[in-house]
């Protein structure tokens, strides 16, 4: 049997019509999350915890490279306090960053239903003392010990399978000691990513603002995240260039190696980057 209110029994024997229940009309409200990307955690429950890893990674890196930037940096220890505003757990809340709610469903394994998102939370082993560890570090503006090591575990703790992401991860770690080529590569393959996967990211704009103020974005790129549509060299030969301008560099031997140090063949890494 339906249940009135007394006011709405009030409004149905005095021959008015009947008011909406309060609470159930605007009921939704405990549902929405400041989170630009996730607005709803509906929205959270059903995205693949494939893309939460990939979005976890995105934003870190991402954090990283605008902590070495003279404008961003105070953006990214902000991005960093208000990520980090719960403490140090990463459990799900309606206030939290993109980058916190993406971690808190990795951790309690919020994201999607189905064998195959079961398969993938099983392959995360989530880094939670290093993560805790950068972005504390961030947000109080210190710098990024062993940054090469954090992103390496990081990478390998969100089961990061994309060639392209890991070929980025490469690149941005050493982001400081980059030259302007290199960083291209790293900002247009990253601007593809968040305007394909990610385009309210909250991050999104900080790197794409990057790319436009500094010029390093790269005309005529292929679209790493439709490779369908893969019809340019350009990125193909700066990937190529940006290697081997590296030369005896520390960058030159992580072109070489793959992510657990096994050499590989330059020529298959640049194609990554087509």
């Amino acid at each position: 049997m339906e249940k009135y209110t007394a006011k709405q029994w009030a409004e149905i024997e005095g021959g008015h019509t009947m008011s909406e229940d309060k609470k159930s009309q605007y009921g939704f409200i405990k549902d929405l999350n400041e989170s630009r990307l996730f607005r709803t955690k509906q929205r959270v429950e059903g995205s693949s915890s494939r893309d939460m890893a990939d979005l976890a990674f995105m934003n870190m890196l991402s954090l990283y490279i605008m902590s070495h930037d003279y404008d961003m940096a105070p953006a990214a220890k902000e991005y960093a306090q208000r990520t980090m505003k719960y403490g140090s757990n990463f459990n799900y809340q309606q206030g939290g960053t993109d980058l916190h709610v993406a971690l808190a469903s990795l951790k309690n394994g919020m994201s999607g239903a189905g064998a195959k998102n079961q398969m993938q939370n099983s392959r995360v082993n989530l880094p939670e003392m290093q993560i805790r560890q950068f972005l504390n570090n961030m947000k109080q503006g210190r710098a990024i010990p062993s940054p090469e090591t954090f992103f390496m575990r990081l990478e390998r703790g969100l089961d990061i399978q994309n060639s392209n992401y890991r070929s980025i991860r490469r690149l941005a770690q050493n982001w400081p000691r980059l030259n302007n080529m290199q960083k291209s590569l790293v900002i247009t393959r990253m601007n593809q990513y968040y305007r394909n996967k990610a385009l309210r990211s909250e991050l999104y704009s900080y790197i794409r603002d990057i790319g436009r103020t500094q010029g390093l974005m790269i005309k005529n790129a292929g679209n790493a995240e439709a490779p369908r549509m893969r019809g340019s060299d350009t990125l193909a030969k700066i990937a190529g260039a940006a290697a081997g301008i590296a030369g005896g560099y520390a960058l030159g031997k992580s072109f070489a190696k793959d992510s657990f140090g096994t050499p590989v063949d330059q020529k298959q890494v640049f194609r990554s980057f087509r």
